[in-house]
């Protein structure tokens, strides 16, 4: 019957990379993985208390999902989030500034889109109300991915490589942004910049989850940039919008070194429970409803239940600093890495016939990154 019922969603809903295996097959390479059910305290990334109690209850309230289509994904979501992504950093998310000079490039560009006549981007489930505005602006958005790569490494303290700038995207009057997490395998390290409002937009505050469990509302300013673990942090904006625009661009990075050599997409839905097939035997919790890979717990107000008790904060951030969930503001003077390298013996290394920047990377691409060519296309200007 579980092949059955497997082979069914294949056919209908679920993406290749779960179809390629029976579920016995994946029942296998859960016990090799030592995936149990439910997860130990262990297996909470972080591990802290408030971050295990919220994954406790949204997990309860997959569990009594109907549809068993839309029961696999919030599976498949929440498990990501909970248990299979790794943390980078202590809170999950921050607030910084970004630099005037680029934000005043930035602004001008959506007023020049705006006279000139945005086009309606393209329909997403994640998105309640009128399709957004779009205005392409691929100039802008390089520029974005690529003169503040070193604000979310230093915020995160790694390297990065960078995925895409997608933007300028401008929410419309009735909008609503349902809760979600984004794609694992390229939307690790990221921020929001919020670029500008129409005169008449209501403040709009982000919804967005610590890893202690708290769920915040931040109010961004024009310039404030949230940077936050967008794989792991639940966030969206069930608040209904009331204005004639907001725009933002969303900016994502994931790990430069060792972090897609060894990521699989295939984790998230190893982690599912053997049982997940079962209809459900009790109906305790608030229900959600998936809009593709989103959330909405329509039974509650604005759409999520957690309005009712967030913890309200607004921008602007503070130049100089970054500000975390906890209130802390924390000393943030991000700087471009300069392209050297650490030991006098690299170009010897390099000129060895043993490849020696790919078969020892761990090492030779952190220290001898000169050497080996991997230094980013704007480092060289801080020598």
């Amino acid at each position: 019957m579980k092949i059955t019922s497997l082979l069914w969603l294949c056919a209908f809903t679920l993406p290749q990379y779960v179809c390629s295996e029976t579920e016995e097959e994946r029942i296998a390479a859960r016990l090799e993985r030592g995936y149990q059910w439910p997860p130990s305290d262990s297996d909470y990334k972080p591990n802290t208390p408030g971050w295990k109690k919220l994954f406790e209850h949204r997990l309860r309230q997959v569990e009594e999902m109907e549809d068993k289509s839309s029961r696999f994904e919030a599976y498949v979501q929440t498990l990501s989030a909970s248990i299979v992504q790794p943390n980078f950093t202590e809170h999950g998310f921050g607030l910084a500034r970004a630099p005037d000079d680029l934000m005043d490039a930035l602004r001008q560009g959506i007023y020049d889109g705006l006279k000139a006549g945005p086009r309606e981007e393209a329909h997403y489930p994640a998105i309640a109300g009128k399709r957004p505005w779009f205005i392409d602006r691929p100039d802008l958005m390089t520029r974005v991915l690529k003169e503040l790569q070193h604000f979310p490494e230093a915020w995160s303290n790694m390297e990065l490589t960078p995925e895409i700038a997608y933007g300028f995207r401008l929410y419309r009057n009735q909008s609503n942004l349902y809760m979600h997490v984004d794609k694992p395998e390229t939307h690790v390290i990221s921020f929001i910049l919020h670029i500008d409002s129409s005169e008449d937009a209501e403040p709009w505050p982000i919804l967005i989850e610590d890893y202690h469990g708290t769920t915040h509302e931040v109010i961004l300013k024009s310039g404030d940039m949230l940077f936050y673990e967008s794989s792991k942090c639940f966030h969206g904006r069930p608040h209904t919008f009331h204005g004639s625009w907001y725009s933002s661009v969303f900016v994502h990075y994931y790990p430069k070194y060792g972090y897609k050599e060894t990521f699989n997409d295939r984790e998230k839905v190893w982690a599912l429970p053997n049982h997940w097939q079962d209809d459900p035997k009790t109906h305790h919790e608030a229900p959600i409803v998936m809009h593709g890979t989103t959330f909405e717990e329509p039974s509650c107000p604005n759409g999520w239940c957690q309005t009712k008790w967030t913890k309200k904060w607004s921008g602007p951030g503070k130049d100089g600093y970054w500000i975390a969930p906890s209130g802390e503001s924390f000393l943030f003077q991000p700087k471009q890495q300069a392209c050297e390298d650490y030991s006098e013996k690299c170009s010897e290394w390099v000129a060895w016939d043993t490849n020696e920047c790919n078969r020892n990377s761990d090492y030779m691409l952190i220290h001898c990154k000169k050497s080996c060519n991997v230094c980013s296309d704007n480092s060289e200007a801080e020598l």
